[in-house]
């Protein structure tokens, strides 16, 4: 169909085109050597372009084609050589109106989008499936995608630079984050308890130091009686050494009446190593000497040199939902107690989660008239700031 319409126009075209320049010019009497000349000057005068021709270059631009405008436009400057004016005027219009501008290369549009997302592998993956679609393509979207990369990793040093020069001048009480935890619990009937559970964290990485604030504490009555009465509190500064290596030092404060003792420090320090440290998986290490004292409820004092081994995992199971583990074991003369705090963190929204967590201590020789394993399970909500 558009074959015929571009036949139709070149034979229109052809048929306007063919009236002889100087039909209406009369024969003079003039000397031989004087008629070429004046033919030649009446040939090379322009006239304006006959309509038949304007109104099928307009219809060519009004279809919105451009391989019919080109070609009514060639044919139109073939066939009017003397209408040359008015067919440039014409085709200057439709060129600033945008219509006369490349058409668009949609591979390289899928491209330009994905790498405005800065998204590193939505642009790696529309890559190879670019190339794929199109093999003879493949040189060209290569130099786009080489481009692309190398732009990208300046961009990520100069922000890994100015972040580490703004941490480097930041003041200690700068750049801390944390969460805070709630959660309570209240029963009656044949069973009456109230109970509440508090905690706070705080951490802050630096170039070569990090730190790490906790406390918590947990009290609940049962029937008239005091059933869970703990308190925790501990820092731990943090050294870096290596890529993966790091020297700790580690204090704590406890206190749980209902496992037998008023207060407990624990004072350690060591090394670390961080044996997996990815995106979305984290496991740390460490062990080393440890001092600690114990206040029992009933006014002994004990203390003794021991030793330290803990682990620290993060895993982040999905965008909402999170696990992590900290345990660690003090192994000492008479005591060795093991503790272990299980949490799985779900996203509600926001800075605001919900958390179950599971928390157990297992001392080898506890007090008399007190269990050696003590468990404690919370449901709070946790707020990120």
């Amino acid at each position: 169909m558009r074959q015929s319409a571009r036949l139709a126009a070149a034979t229109l075209l052809i048929a306007a085109g063919v009236q002889p320049a100087c039909a209406a010019v009369p024969e003079l009497a003039l000397p031989s050597i004087i008629v070429p000349m004046a033919v030649s000057t009446v040939e090379s005068q322009p006239i304006p372009l006959p309509d038949p021709v304007r109104a099928m270059i307009e219809a060519a631009i009004a279809s919105g084609e451009r391989k019919d405008v080109e070609t009514v436009i060639a044919l139109a400057k073939a066939t009017n050589p003397r209408s040359l004016a008015d067919i440039d005027a014409i085709l200057a219009a439709w060129q600033a109106q945008g219509k006369g501008e490349p058409e668009p290369d949609p591979i390289r549009q899928m491209l330009a989008a994905a790498m405005a997302s800065k998204k590193d592998g939505d642009v790696e993956a529309v890559g190879a499936l670019a190339k794929k679609t199109s093999p003879d393509r493949v040189a060209d979207i290569d130099a786009l995608l080489t481009d692309y990369r190398a732009k990208r990793a300046a961009e990520k040093r100069a922000a890994a630079d100015a972040a580490r020069a703004k941490l480097a001048a930041s003041k200690f009480w700068e750049n801390w984050k944390g969460e805070g935890q709630i959660g309570a619990s209240h029963s009656s009937g044949n069973t009456d308890s109230v109970g509440l559970s508090l905690g706070i964290a705080l951490n802050r990485k630096g170039i070569d130091w990090s730190h790490r604030l906790r406390a918590q504490g947990d009290y609940q009555r049962t029937n008239g009686r005091t059933t869970v009465e703990k308190f925790l509190a501990e820092y731990e500064p943090q050294a870096r050494i290596g890529d993966r290596a790091f020297a700790f030092g580690l204090g704590r404060w406890e206190r749980d009446r209902m496992a037998g003792y008023d207060a407990r420090w624990n004072v350690s320090g060591g090394l670390g190593y961080k044996v997996i440290a990815k995106k979305d998986l984290t496991l740390n290490l460490k062990a080393g000497p440890a001092w600690r004292q114990t206040d029992l409820v009933y006014g002994d004092t004990e203390s003794e040199l021991t030793g330290l081994a803990a682990l620290d995992l993060g895993w982040k199971l999905s965008p909402t939902l999170s696990l992590s583990q900290v345990a660690s074991t003090i192994v000492g003369e008479r005591t060795t107690t093991t503790s272990s705090l299980t949490a799985l963190n779900a996203k509600l929204s926001g800075a605001l989660s919900a958390r179950v967590s599971y928390s157990a201590e297992l001392d080898s020789h506890p007090p008399a008239g007190v269990e050696n394993l003590d468990t404690l399970t919370r449901f709070t909500l946790v707020y990120g700031f």
